[in-house]
């Protein structure tokens, strides 16, 4: 697990650099564009982002389990992978833009949808290809690659608000820098295993027959997950989609870190989930218990410091988004155990449970956004998008237990429950001062946490090295 740890110590340390890029790029853009213009930026990329999901078919979880396993062809599972996704998401981009005729979108947006297409096939050419860093724990170089395109991305987007540029060409920024960011990733990927345009059709018969159901239930989660985004873009007006956007991104930053680990976590539970049931409870555990140490004070603190952190986001414009920041950051807190749920039941070779479940949760939150978005606009789509995680991952921990009965032991989710909440109040008596200060008093919680019992030293070396 050493290994995973330095793997997640760089992915970690990277994002927190990347995170600062982001947060400059999304500071000028949505202080330049302002809600509404951020609203159609922020509606072409959740739009588009519908259609990689469904073009994902899984094939990146499949490629990480399959090239994880003993033995495993990694040169032909990759090349026939690749090849396949290759091929599914060029035919998602064509159909994704002739959609664009039959929704109530501006020209301007379709036009930004259709430049968008060149990030949308690229970024899901490089995802699939991720499960290769992971399983050689070559991490890092997905963080240069990240990091040189963000800075080209920052780059651009600078130039842009000093010329004074006009709206496309933001968005024609985010697919230069994808085109900067696919071309690392290939050449780096390339270096661990060959990657061949193959095409196997048996193979690929098989592989689908595999990744569907991860597929279906990817769709499943993306529609409660991103569709709150595409139905406010259709059912109100920009600015409503520019004031929960600024708000989501703020989540999508915290919701990086679980699902990073997560993902490196992945090739273990897969190793153990078959040969080794108690090994697997073990690292399950150790993982939830890291979650919630982790969790709860990242979402008190969002919670309480919420109007600080939107206005050096987007500044007077958005101060609406700290409400809805506040509810998505109890989303966000669901999302990190939502995260070891989902990888848990596809290592449990549950796929096919988990799609249920994440139907189950579309339904409802397709539902809930249709019904209370007309009059509650983004405040419905932000409680909703609570609700549905809390179903799902509640129904995804109850199939496991049920299945290796590897149920979770909650001492020190409630020790760091209490530690954060006490942590919180202290931030509160602060909230009148600047977020800098905020973030100092935040660090509280680790000497309360040990107070209470919530760490050990030998926790502490733990998480250090994250065993």
């Amino acid at each position: 697990m050493q290994s995973i740890s330095a793997n997640f110590s760089i992915a970690a340390f990277s994002r927190l650099i990347l995170g600062g890029i982001s947060l400059v790029i999304v500071v000028f853009t949505t202080r330049y564009l302002g809600p509404e213009g951020y609203g159609d930026y922020s509606a072409i990329l959740a739009y588009l982002f519908l259609f990689v999901t469904l073009a994902d078919l899984g094939l990146y979880t499949v490629l990480t389990r399959e090239i994880s396993k003993t033995g495993a062809d990694e040169e032909r599972i990759v090349g026939n992978i690749f090849t396949l996704r290759l091929a599914i998401i060029l035919g998602a981009a064509i159909l994704a833009n002739l959609i664009t005729f039959f929704l109530p979108y501006s020209q301007t947006v379709r036009l930004g949808i259709l430049i968008a297409s060149v990030f949308m096939v690229l970024s899901s050419l490089g995802q699939v290809l991720m499960g290769i860093f992971q399983k050689n724990l070559k991490i890092y170089w997905v963080s240069i690659s990240d990091l040189v395109a963000r800075l080209i991305q920052l780059g651009l987007v600078l130039t842009l608000v000093f010329i004074k540029a006009g709206f496309l060409y933001f968005i024609l920024a985010v697919s230069i820098s994808e085109i900067v960011h696919f071309c690392c990733i290939f050449i780096f990927a390339n270096r661990l295993t060959r990657i061949r345009i193959i095409f196997d059709k048996k193979y690929w018969t098989d592989i689908i027959k595999t990744a569907l159901p991860i597929g279906i239930s990817l769709v499943f989660v993306l529609i409660y997950f991103k569709l709150d985004t595409f139905l406010l873009s259709i059912m109100k007006p920009s600015r409503d989609v520019g004031i929960y956007s600024a708000a989501y991104k703020i989540m999508e930053f915290g919701i990086f870190f679980p699902a990073a680990y997560l993902g490196l976590v992945m090739p273990v539970l897969s190793k153990h989930a078959v040969t080794n049931p108690g090994e697997f409870k073990r690292v399950f555990q150790n993982t939830f218990n890291k979650l919630a140490i982790f969790g709860w004070p990242v979402t008190f603190f969002a919670i309480v410091a919420s109007g600080q952190m939107i206005a050096l986001l987007g500044g007077g414009g958005f101060s609406a988004s700290a409400e809805v920041l506040q509810i998505l950051s109890l989303a966000m807190f669901i999302i990190f155990f939502g995260n070891l749920g989902g990888h848990s039941l596809v290592a449990l070779n549950l796929q096919k449970k988990g799609m249920w479940l994440y139907m189950a949760g579309m339904v409802i939150n397709l539902i809930g956004n249709l019904v209370l978005i007309p009059k509650y606009t983004y405040i419905a789509a932000a409680w909703t998008t609570v609700g549905t995680e809390v179903l799902v991952t509640v129904l995804m921990f109850v199939v496991i237990a049920k299945s290796i009965n590897a149920k979770p032991e909650f001492s020190i989710f409630f020790k760091a429950f209490a530690a954060a909440l006490l942590m919180a109040y202290i931030v509160f008596l602060l909230k009148d001062t600047n977020l800098l200060l905020l973030l100092l008093a935040s660090f509280i919680y680790w000497p309360i946490l040990y107070a209470f019992g919530g760490l050990s030293k030998k926790d502490i070396r733990d998480l250090l090295f994250w065993r």
